[in-house]
């Protein structure tokens, strides 16, 4: 369809001839309407039946038991894990469809293997343009943080959260949380940060609360290369204590296309989760 007809503020006030065919306004509107109409429709066929393949796997699977424990902000966690769905009700907010790799394996099957090629080739672009992994201190970052939150309007096609946009909320959470986890940065050659995480450490499970990136930056392979490193250094935390046994990368079914594969190319999978709250007499 010509473009033109896309600009705002034009209307057809008779009969026109477009691709050599004659339309009215009325017919050319329903015609319009009925095509975009169903275009949305086939979009959202095709989006539900990939997740309609992952819902059903999940109804076939057992959930698995992760037991958390810790400080307050650790029954923080929990508590919103377990808070009813909003739009699943049956559910519990973090239990169906969570994002999850577990960390019982040996080093070498961490990201060995052809399924982790692509994962391998993007790390080693990053490491090659002189990206660099560095566990960072949030309250001395708060500027740079601040730059890469403002970086992108719409991420995963959705306006930014203006709690990542307020420097007062941003300062407030860092504050909160410098020492509940630990956060690390992907810095470049200069020593600008391009990309930062916070990784919370509630008993077996470690999430990631947050975890952002310079959208300039994307296709250097930083992301990558930030959670394979916070990966592998989870997985040596987990060696040396024996938690936690599982990452997780909030919802496998949330957001789009494209962070359903990078968290598969990651080693991701769905899951269904049971989540325990131990006191603390109970920790092994």
């Amino acid at each position: 369809m010509s473009g033109e007809f896309n600009q705002p503020g034009m209307g057809v006030t008779g009969p026109t001839i477009i691709h050599g065919r004659l339309y009215d306004g009325t017919s050319f509107v329903r015609r319009v309407s009925a095509r975009a109409r169903f275009t949305a429709l086939a979009a959202f066929l095709t989006v539900s039946r990939a997740r309609m393949g992952i819902v059903i796997s999940l109804l076939r699977q057992k959930p698995i038991s992760i037991r958390l424990f810790g400080d307050e902000y650790c029954f923080e966690v929990y508590r919103t894990f377990t808070a009813r769905h909003p739009k699943l009700p049956l559910f519990q907010r973090k239990s169906f469809g969570t994002a999850l790799r577990d960390l019982n394996v040996p080093l070498e099957m961490v990201f060995d293997g052809a399924h982790f090629s692509s994962v391998r080739r993007r790390v080693r672009r990053a490491e090659r343009l002189g990206y660099r992994v560095v566990a960072i201190d949030p309250n001395q970052s708060h500027e740079q943080i601040m730059r890469i939150n403002a970086s992108g309007a719409i991420r995963q096609g959705r306006q930014m959260r203006t709690d990542y946009l307020d420097p007062q909320k941003v300062a407030a959470y860092s504050a909160k949380h410098a020492t509940n986890g630990s956060w690390y940065g992907v810095l470049d050659n200069e020593g600008t940060l391009r990309a930062y995480c916070h990784l919370a450490l509630v008993g077996e499970c470690c999430s990631y609360s947050r975890i952002l990136g310079d959208p300039q930056k994307l296709a250097d392979g930083i992301m990558y290369l930030l959670v394979h490193r916070t990966i592998v250094e989870m997985h040596q935390l987990h060696r040396r204590q024996g938690f936690p046994r599982w990452v997780m990368y909030d919802m496998y079914l949330g957001g789009l296309q494209g962070l359903r594969e990078f968290k598969r190319r990651l080693g991701f999978c769905p899951n269904r989760v049971r989540w325990i709250w131990m006191q603390e007499a109970e920790i092994p």
